[in-house]
Parts: C-alpha cells; structure tokens; sequence
C-alpha cells in the first residue's frame, strides 16, 4: 500500500516561517492586502538553503473580518520540519510583513 500523504506524519508539528498576518485598513480608508507571493520571494532570497524545498512550504488561508468590518484573508505559512529550519524565529524575518501581522494571533 502506498501512503499519498504528502504532509508530515501525523501529529508532526509543521514549522511556522511567516505567522498570520491578514488585510489592514490604511490611513486614508484603503484596503492593502499582504502580497504573499512578494513575501515568500524575498524569504527565500534570505533564506536559500530553502528553495529545493518549495515544496514543502504551504500557505494556508482562511477569511476573517477586521475589527473595522473589512472582509480579508488570513494567511500563514508554513514548512515541513527538518534539522535544515529546527530554531527558526519567524520574528528575524518580520520586517518582510510586519505591517500585516494580526496581534490576534501572533504565536
């Protein structure tokens, strides 16, 4: 029998690499979304070592209304561990979406 699972085994905590950050309301009442794909690509400028990796690395998102009513997606991202990220902070990299974290959730 052949296991399709392509995640980690069960109960194997993923690691995470950007923590949730969603959509906030701007100064001047605009709707500024995180650019995730612009995130992940300077993370793995950063962080190289990473990019035979892609594939392991998953951006999960869920919909959530801010505390003004503004509908968004919030999205965290995650990676498989492994020896390579064990002791990653995601705060050493928070300058790449520090705007958009959700003080909800931050872990």
């Amino acid at each position: 029998m052949t296991n399709r699972h392509s995640g980690p085994p069960t109960g194997e905590k993923r690691v995470t690499i950007v923590p949730r950050i969603h959509g906030k309301i701007t100064s001047d009442g605009k709707a500024s979304e995180p650019d995730i794909q612009w995130i992940m690509e300077k993370w793995l400028e950063r962080h190289p070592e990473f990019k035979a990796r892609t594939k392991d690395i998953r951006a999960i998102r869920g919909q959530w209304h801010t505390r003004e009513g503004y509908r968004t997606d919030v999205i965290k991202v995650t990676i498989t561990p492994g020896d390579d990220i064990a002791g990653y902070d995601p705060a050493d990299d928070v300058d790449l979406y520090e705007y958009y974290l959700a003080d909800e959730w931050q872990e």
